[in-house]
């Protein structure tokens, strides 16, 4: 095996791990939803986003990382935040 077979090797495992961990999350942030409505809370929560990215960006051992993974955790939280509103909207035509 070469070295780019190799490489593309261990992206299909990580985006197979990814996938995986991708749903745990949604489905976590599904439970955090049903919480913010029974308690009347918003779903954007600006304070604790910021926590989560400075958090994400701290575990990064590699500064040439940092970036790109906090670009990454964004545009995770932006589906995060979607998903919930589309929840909410089932909900209510419900």
């Amino acid at each position: 095996m070469n070295q780019l077979e190799e490489a593309r090797r261990d992206i299909d495992e990580i985006d197979e791990k990814m996938a995986e961990l991708f749903v745990r999350r949604l489905e976590a942030s599904a439970r955090v939803l049903e919480y913010k409505r029974e308690n009347s809370m918003p779903v954007f929560d600006p304070a604790r986003e910021e926590q989560v990215i400075e958090r994400g960006v701290g575990r990064m051992e590699n500064g040439r990382f940092t970036e790109y993974y906090r670009r990454f955790i964004i545009t995770l939280m932006d589906i995060s935040k979607e998903y919930q509103h589309r929840l909410l909207e089932e909900h209510r035509n419900i």
